[in-house]
């Protein structure tokens, strides 16, 4: 059996990077036609929840290194804290009739680590603290995910995350409403998930 190197580091390419052989209609392309390509309607629920993630690493400092998707959480801080970010919108990217009661369903998973290839028996929660992104735009003509004045932000550690899901398979905007839990702007998020992770 061919032994394979260990998983490699992931790097974060330069717009400007190109494909290489293949004919010239490829070749003439950049990785950052692909990413326009691919990525450019945030109001698609994946794109806007990978939007999510990366304001919050850029708001809290963790950006440095490429996403990667497949872990039990979505960021690490430097004091070694693990965050997970949901997001919820009133608006999708499809025809509506009415808005949407946003919500993000929160669960316990079995963890899979990629170091090892190894998956865990238990399902729990991971992260150490939590960010509920909420998209606050009621309107396609003005809804802009670039604008963080349309985000609002949730924050919370495991306790609490999992005391409002008692009984619960997932968490609303309504009843984060009803349990008088005010959301936070970005340039609060900083502070607000430092004192959370002390």
């Amino acid at each position: 059996m061919t032994e394979i190197s260990p998983k490699r580091a992931g790097q974060k390419l330069r717009p400007t990077s190109k494909f290489k052989y293949g004919p010239d209609s490829i070749k003439s392309r950049t990785i950052s036609d692909f990413w326009q390509w691919a990525y450019s309607d945030l109001m698609q629920n994946i794109e806007r929840g990978v939007l999510a993630e990366y304001i919050v690493a850029v708001l809290l400092g963790v950006n440095d290194k490429p996403r990667i998707p497949w872990t039990a959480y979505d960021l690490k801080l430097s004091n070694g804290k693990t965050v997970e970010v949901k997001t919820m919108s009133q608006l999708q990217a499809w025809y509506q009739r009415r808005l949407s009661n946003p919500r993000v369903v929160i669960k316990r998973t079995r963890k899979w680590d990629p170091e090892t290839n190894v998956m865990e028996e238990e399902p729990k929660f991971h992260a150490d603290l939590y960010v509920i992104c909420y998209f606050n735009a009621d309107s396609h003509d003005l809804a802009d995910p670039l604008n963080l004045a349309q985000w609002e932000f949730y924050t919370f550690n495991r306790r609490q995350v999992e005391k409002l899901l008692e009984g619960r398979k997932s968490i609303s905007l309504k009843y984060l409403e009803k349990l008088g839990i005010n959301p936070i702007k970005a340039h609060e998020l900083r502070e607000h998930i430092l004192r959370n992770s002390e």
